[in-house]
């Protein structure tokens, strides 16, 4: 029993030892390089699920993924756009041939985008509030 005690409490030592705090991260507002996010709203009418990339400054980045029939909701820090902050959203169906895309659009802090797809990808629409 005294020996299972000991084991127990080295290897809560150990796991306890192999925590970390993470790092202030990029979207935190206390962190003084903090300059917004945009918030995108995928609404995918269509059959497809849709994978949501950002191009930015000849860059493409992963957003997540849309699923068929249902409202999915994505927030971007703005630095992660870059210079200018420019942007423009692509979405890649799973199971089909081609890509939809939104016109390029400049970020400012707290824009809402909404990104209608329709059951006919080009149907689809894109506002900024």
């Amino acid at each position: 029993m005294f020996r299972s005690a000991h084991v127990l409490t080295a290897a809560v030592i150990a796991l306890s030892a192999c925590h970390h705090t993470p790092a202030a991260a990029a979207d935190d507002v206390s962190n003084p390089s903090f300059q917004g996010r945009i918030y995108v709203q995928v609404i995918n009418r269509n059959v497809l699920d849709v994978e949501i990339y950002v191009r930015h400054g000849g860059q493409q980045n992963r957003v997540g993924l849309a699923t068929a029939a249902t409202t999915t909701e994505f927030r971007i820090p703005i630095s992660q756009l870059g210079a200018g902050s420019e942007y423009q959203l692509i979405g890649d169906p799973i199971g089909a041939r081609i890509n939809v895309y939104t016109e390029i659009m400049h970020a400012r802090p707290n824009d809402v985008v909404v990104w209608s797809l329709e059951d006919s990808f080009s149907r689809s629409t894109v506002t900024v509030h």
